[in-house]
């Protein structure tokens, strides 16, 4: 409960300033691609603390630690985040925002895994969902409801933030000796699935996976950074409560899919998430010609469910290529490879500044479809290029 409590205090984190980012622009006059460094400054804290904890090796029995500095790194942010009246304490914030995420992400993912060591072991993987999706879905519902009342809109979210990450200080400290506990792995046989009739893996699908994981985080990244903003002032809606539930629906549904398409075959989950990602994306760029804002509802929608559905599938093929070929560092390139894609709409927001925004997204939306077909276009190919085989899962 104290994991979960901690691994929900760094996720709410990540989401909890969306809402904002209409507001910081109208105070402080910032352009598009600042609000969009603001945004991409915590994919880098995020990358950065990822590749230290790879390369940093702590024992299980001390892994309170780390936890302990993730914390402190939310904390330190929240207050940052709390304090900011201009661009350099905002990106300060957001940065340490990251690296507190990403240390979380690392200790508590290896802390569930070790708790959980047994035949049933998908409990730390439905903890650990359960955690992510609550925390990202529930920060912009928060903000937007604090920026709907005019309720000190810049200080009240991380106020809160500032409560649950102190109340997950002492859950940990609490639960220390259940974290630090020495587990002996589970040696006894455990039952081998197998899946017939489907292609045997290479690195060629690892491609494929990486190039699908960039886009649909690279449009997830366009619709946290820059949807509140184009809601308001390209489509009309000035409600920011709306805007604001539709992103918390939108990860909601990427939450859900995630856990649903478990019992799909990986490369099915993958497959239908980029074939779903294309329509998405051309939902969106009709959108954008008809202004028509229920129209983009729809398209974010099915976004939310192409994100879920390529990263489980991306996700378990990458592990099945790393452990058939002993060469784990797959699994932190497929990441490292999404975390790159976040920073994809700050080309969109180079355009906006310097361009009408009608401009801006067509040619955006263009760039993202043509990419899209490509990826889709690339799973065909790699689906049809190699014999059918038995695959153990």
């Amino acid at each position: 409960m104290a994991l979960a409590m901690a691994f929900f205090s760094g996720m709410l984190s990540s989401s909890l300033p969306t809402p904002l980012y209409p507001v910081y622009i109208s105070l402080y006059g910032f352009s598009a691609s600042q609000i969009m460094a603001v945004f991409g400054v915590y994919a880098a804290g995020v990358l950065l603390a990822l590749a230290f904890t790879a390369r940093v090796n702590i024992r299980p029995e001390l892994y309170t630690k780390p936890l302990y500095a993730g914390l402190a790194c939310v904390l330190l942010s929240s207050l940052l985040m709390m304090l900011a009246d201009n661009f350099m304490i905002l990106i300060l914030g957001r940065f340490v925002t990251g690296l507190g995420s990403g240390i979380l992400m690392a200790y508590i993912n290896r802390s569930l895994i070790k708790l959980f060591d047994t035949e049933v072991s998908n409990t730390a993987a439905l903890t650990a969902s359960a955690s992510l999706i609550l925390g990202q879905a529930i920060g912009p519902l928060i903000t937007g409801e604090i920026v709907h009342r005019g309720f000190y809109a810049l200080k009240a979210p991380y106020v809160i933030l500032f409560i649950l990450v102190t109340a997950s200080v002492f859950a940990i400290r609490g639960s220390r000796l259940v974290i630090n506990r020495h587990s002996t792995p589970v040696t006894g046989e455990r039952k081998n699935v197998k899946a017939q009739g489907h292609k045997v893996l290479s690195f060629r699908d690892v491609i494929v996976c990486c190039m699908a994981i960039f886009l649909s985080w690279a449009m997830a990244s366009t619709f946290m950074s820059q949807g509140p903003t184009l809601a308001r002032t390209y489509f009309n809606v000035t409600s920011v409560q709306l805007v604001s539930y539709s992103l918390s629906v939108f990860l909601l549904v990427a939450g859900i899919t995630q856990i649903v398409m478990r019992k799909k075959h990986h490369y099915s989950s993958l497959k239908i998430g980029i074939v779903t990602q294309l329509s998405a994306v051309l939902l969106v760029l009709c959108s954008v010609y008809t202004t028509d804002p229920f129209l983009l509802f729809i398209a974010v929608m099915l976004e939310g469910f192409a994100y879920g559905a390529i990263l489980v599938g991306a996700a378990t093929i990458v592990n099945v290529v790393a452990r058939q070929s002993q060469r784990h560092h797959l699994i932190n390139l497929l990441y490292i490879v999404g975390y790159v894609g976040n920073w994809l709409p700050f080309s969109l927001s180079v355009m906006m500044d310097h361009f009408s925004q009608e401009t801006a997204l067509n040619a955006y939306l263009c760039l993202c479809s043509v990419l899209s077909a490509c990826i889709a276009s690339s799973a065909y190919f790699a689906g049809r290029s190699q014999p059918k085989s038995w695959v153990g899962a």
